[in-house]
């Protein structure tokens, strides 16, 4: 497996992109430069061939379309990757994108990056890897044919509406899950959860009480949020509650899954379903069913689907 080298270029000290940086960090070799003269004192000296530029912009127009053709210029196979704060979401409709750039935000990084960096160092089809006339569509196309790890156990799904329940669930069962259905003030009689979705169906303010109670009550099984497009202080808040990770919505099921593996890859105390029997589906909403695994039970509260 190759070592991807990286010219990580602007305000990196920025509070949004930390977490961002520091996953660039432990995937990748990094270079950074403060900005892009600085990125083209790196390139001009011979000392850096990257593989991938990444420039990180808070807001819209910090770097400007010329600038990020004055780095192509010089390695003209590296693809840019921007790192986007949460003032660029609306740049797209409003401003001026660079083209042929691969935009993240910072809320969407840690679980894309390293999913796609691990899939360019081991040489498989990375939608970072497209030529840069590569469209979204087949960028997602690329991600959505990458084959993804098979999991067992239950994940229990806290959400509002049933629609979003079964959206959630029907990706876990594709992945050898089994799913059960929470929704506010129906209590968890639950035993032997593998993993948490929370759907934030409304405003943090009004639910996060909810998420410290069912983090509480379903310890040590990780719990992952799921909020329209958060927030710095939101995401920190929602850590604070007891989420163990925070993924913004609209989401690619890639990057869901990419981080439930990281999380049960640290956690050795979920347990395992005896076989297939035990992950049948209901799509009942008006049924209970008791769900037997290994030492651990759990029962559907009425209301709630399996």
């Amino acid at each position: 497996m190759s070592t991807i080298r990286v010219l990580l270029v602007g305000e990196i000290e920025r509070a949004e992109f930390r977490d961002a940086v520091a996953e660039l960090r432990r995937a990748a070799e990094v270079t950074a430069a403060k900005d892009v003269d600085d990125a083209l004192g790196f390139l001009d000296s011979g000392r850096l061939v990257p593989d991938l530029i990444v420039v990180a912009q808070a807001m819209p127009g910090q770097l400007s379309a010329d600038d990020i053709d004055r780095l192509r210029q010089r390695v003209p196979l590296a693809r840019v990757i921007g790192l986007l704060g949460s003032w660029c979401e609306g740049e797209v409709r409003t401003g001026k994108p660079w083209p042929a750039a691969v935009r993240v935000y910072w809320h969407q990084w840690p679980a894309r990056c390293r999913r796609e960096l691990r899939r360019l160092a081991a040489g498989r089809g990375s939608s970072w890897s497209l030529p840069v006339t590569a469209s979204d569509e087949e960028q997602f196309l690329t991600v959505a044919d990458a084959p993804l790890v098979r999991g067992h156990g239950l994940i229990v799904i806290h959400a509002l509406e049933y629609a979003m329940y079964e959206w959630l669930a029907s990706a876990c069962r594709r992945q050898g899950y089994a799913t059960v259905w929470l929704t506010p003030n129906r209590p968890p009689l639950i035993g032997g959860a593998t993993a948490v979705l929370f759907d934030f169906g409304g405003g943090v303010e009004s639910e996060l009480a909810d998420l410290k109670s069912l983090a509480e009550q379903l310890h040590p099984a990780p719990l992952i949020a799921l909020l329209n497009f958060p927030r710095l202080d939101e995401r920190n808040a929602v850590l604070a509650a007891g989420a163990a990770a925070v993924l913004s919505k609209p989401l690619l099921i890639a990057d869901l899954f990419e981080q439930l593996d990281s999380l049960l890859g640290d956690y050795s105390a979920f347990s395992s379903f005896a076989g297939a029997d035990c992950c049948k589906e209901n799509s009942s909403p008006s049924r209970s069913k008791p769900w037997i695994g290994g030492a651990a039970a759990a029962t559907v509260p009425p209301g709630s689907t399996t």
